[in-house]
C-alpha cells in the first residue's frame, strides 16, 4: 500500500476518535439502561481480554518461531496485562481504560505509516557526516505525534458538554501509545 492510502487511513482513524468523543457518554448512558453497570463494566473489560489474547497469539506466534527473543516479550506483555487487570479492577470510571487501547492502535497504525519514512540514495560517507539528529526514529515520531494526538483529543473534550479534559486521561493517551509502540517493537524483534 503506499504511503498516502496508509496516511488516509491515520486520518479516518483519527477523525473517528474525535467524531465518536462528543457521544460517549450518551452510548456508555444507553448501554447501563440496559445493562447494569457491572454487566457494562465486565463487557469493556472482555472487550480489552479479547485485545489481550490477540496480541497475546501474536507472541505465542513468535515465540514458537524465535524462542530466545519472544520469550522476553511475551513475559513483558503477561506482565503489562496483569498489571492493566489489576488497575481496573481500581479505577473509579472503568471506561477510562478505553484510553490505552484507542491509542495504542493509534501509534501502531503512525509507525506502520512512517515505517516507509526512510533515508534513500545516502551513501556510507554522506550518513557518518549527517548529524543525529536529522535521522529521526519513527517510533519517536509516532510516540510524539500519538501524545499529541491525545492532548487535542482532551483540549477538545473541555469545549464538550457531559465532557472533562483531565491530565489522567493525558497520560493514559501517551501510555496507550507507549504501550502500542512496545508491542510493535516486541513483535519486530
Amino acid at each position: 500500500m503506499k504511503t498516502s492510502g496508509k496516511w488516509v487511513i491515520v486520518c479516518a482513524y483519527t477523525i473517528g476518535l474525535f467524531i465518536v468523543t462528543p457521544y460517549l457518554p450518551d452510548l456508555i448512558q444507553a448501554a447501563t439502561s440496559r445493562w447494569t453497570t457491572s454487566g457494562v463494566k465486565y463487557f469493556v473489560l472482555g472487550v480489552e481480554i479479547t485485545i489481550a489474547l490477540l496480541i497475546l497469539t501474536l507472541a505465542v506466534r513468535t515465540l514458537i518461531y524465535k524462542k530466545k527473543k519472544a520469550a522476553l516479550f511475551l513475559i513483558s506483555i503477561g506482565g503489562i496485562l496483569l498489571l492493566s487487570f489489576i488497575i481496573y479492577q481500581f479505577i473509579p470510571n472503568p471506561y477510562e481504560f478505553t484510553h490505552l487501547p484507542e491509542y495504542a492502535v493509534l501509534s501502531m497504525l503512525l509507525l506502520w505509516t512512517l515505517g516507509d519514512t526512510k533515508i534513500k540514495d545516502i551513501d556510507k560517507e554522506k550518513e557518518k557526516k549527517l548529524k543525529p539528529a536529522i535521522i529521526i526514529n519513527p517510533y519517536f515520531i509516532s510516540g510524539a505525534l500519538t501524545g499529541t494526538i491525545g492532548t487535542i483529543d482532551e483540549i477538545y473534550q473541555h469545549f464538550l458538554p457531559n465532557r472533562h479534559f483531565t491530565w489522567y486521561d493525558i497520560l493514559l493517551n501517551i501510555l496507550g501509545g507507549i504501550l502500542g509502540l512496545l508491542i510493535i517493537r516486541g513483535i519486530k524483534r
